[in-house]
């Protein structure tokens, strides 16, 4: 899929010693991974399975946050506090 308006980041968790990769547009997605590179792979992959599941069924994308909207509270639901 590779869409722009979607973002992906991954950060270091010392609570689970890997990286957690996260997207903007899917909060409660999260793909763990011991390097940052296999963790972005990780995450962009399985939201792409997400939005062609998505898509296959007719439904909607969600739309992409804004990282200034998508914060740490978002974060802590997603993949767990990390403090």
């Amino acid at each position: 899929m590779n869409d722009p308006r979607y973002l992906y980041r991954a950060s270091w968790s010392d609570e689970d010693d890997a990286w957690i990769g996260v997207c903007n547009g899917f909060l409660l997605v999260s793909h763990i991974a011991p390097t940052e590179a296999e963790c972005l792979r990780g995450i962009r992959a399985l939201v792409d399975d997400i939005v062609a599941d998505l898509q296959g069924n007719g439904e909607a994308l969600p739309p992409p946050l804004s990282w200034d909207a998508f914060d740490a509270r978002h974060l802590d639901t997603a993949v767990g506090s990390t403090s």
